[in-house]
């Protein structure tokens, strides 16, 4: 097996992408991403696959042993996104990974924020519970909400323990035309 690029979109579609990754793209065989994130590259010889679930990857890889592989992901490919299970099953120095500006990077930006101090949650995968403690334990969270663990739970769960107390920004659809960032409270959010 060769080398297996993972490749970081940013936010701001193929103009964010660095010199380096653009090359890598340019001259793969194979370039698995999403359909939004391919959408970037039609005009690329390399054959596109689809990406539906990050589970399935694995075995897409498998089937293209002897290519020149791209893997897209989104941001940094080991923040919160599909480094982590390439990891845990494709030895390393068959790996490099090429980061580029995660969504989080990105909201904090917008609202004109530091973020070296925050500490970043995932809701995808843990229960409702330990989010919010995750979030009470800290001064600054950001935190990637899920359709299982949406805003409107977490702002409940933390108005029912008393935790009403927190500034809160909701940033969606980051760098895109439909982009909203508000300002707005706990209570705010369950509507």
């Amino acid at each position: 097996m060769g080398t297996i690029y993972v490749v970081g979109a940013g936010i701001e579609g193929q103009e964010g992408f660095s010199q380096r990754a653009l090359q890598l793209l340019e001259h793969a065989d194979v370039i698995v991403g999403a359909p939004k994130q391919l959408a970037l590259f039609n005009n690329l010889q390399g054959e596109k696959r689809i990406l539906e679930d990050e589970g399935d990857v694995c075995e897409q890889l498998r089937q293209v042993i002897d290519a020149d592989v791209v893997v897209l992901a989104s941001g940094d490919p080991l923040f919160f996104s599909i480094g982590r299970d390439l990891l845990r099953n494709i030895p390393p120095e068959n790996l490099e990974f090429v980061p580029n500006v995660t969504s989080a990077q990105f909201a904090f930006a917008r609202i004109k924020q530091p973020w070296d101090d925050a500490v970043f949650i995932s809701a995808e995968g843990l229960p409702l519970t330990m989010v919010v403690n995750r979030i009470i334990a800290n001064d600054k969270a950001a935190v990637l909400t899920h359709d299982r663990c949406p805003a409107s739970a977490i702002a409940h769960e933390m108005l029912h323990r008393g935790r009403e107390g927190y500034s809160v920004y909701v940033c969606e659809n980051l760098g895109g035309d439909d982009e909203r960032i508000e300002e707005t409270s706990v209570k705010a959010l369950l509507d």
